[in-house]
């Protein structure tokens, strides 16, 4: 799946700048909903992807992920599709790395011992996993675990949502500008004649 795949996908459901223009969203959001940095990534755009949509990507359990970030992308002018992507990143498959990470910077952050954190994340996470729910993975946490995972969410979230803003402006080098052709000064009627060779 590439970004050229997914800007196809987006066209055929109707979601592109040319098929926006005139709509209901455009007339709500108005002429920045058709700006070209909102649907196909340059350098800032793109890193405003990252900084907004890993912190809401990292916070699990939370429902319209997409819409979120997607809503916060509009407002700072980031990418549009990468801030919808990068919610993908947050799924069933990687929920067992995201939540023993989430927790593990949590409990750091209360200040216990590194080698307790790691008896208990086996413990916490594999809970939260197995539970039938969502409901009923939240609910089986006790106070202090719940704001570990979710202190460790916020946290992590937002230094990875940091550190992919920088290395997008590190990584990522703008095409030099070409510049302009030189052109001859009119001439004005005042200049004298000069002698053809």
């Amino acid at each position: 799946m590439t970004f050229r795949w997914t800007m196809r996908r987006l066209h055929r459901w109707g979601i592109s700048r040319h098929k926006l223009r005139g709509g209901f969203l455009h007339s709500k959001l108005g002429d920045r909903l058709l700006e070209r940095e909102m649907w196909f990534p340059d350098r800032e755009s793109l890193a405003r992807a990252w900084l907004v949509g890993m912190p809401v990507t990292a916070i699990p359990f939370l429902p319209l992920q997409s819409l979120i970030a997607c809503g916060v992308g509009f407002y700072f002018r980031a990418n549009l599709p990468v801030c919808f992507l990068l919610q993908y990143l947050s799924n069933p498959a990687t929920a067992i790395f995201q939540l023993s990470a989430c927790y593990f910077v949590g409990r750091l952050l209360f200040g216990d011992s590194p080698s307790l954190v790691i008896e208990h994340v086996e413990r916490v996470v594999g809970g939260i996993v197995h539970a039938e729910s969502w409901k009923d993975a939240l609910t089986a946490l006790s106070w202090r675990e719940f704001v570990a995972l979710y202190l460790g969410a916020l946290v992590l979230g937002m230094a990875l949502g940091i550190l992919g803003y920088f290395g997008t402006h590190l990584i990522w080098r703008d095409k030099a500008k070409r510049k302009p052709a030189k052109t001859a000064a009119p001439k004005s009627e005042d200049d004298p004649p000069q002698p053809q060779a």
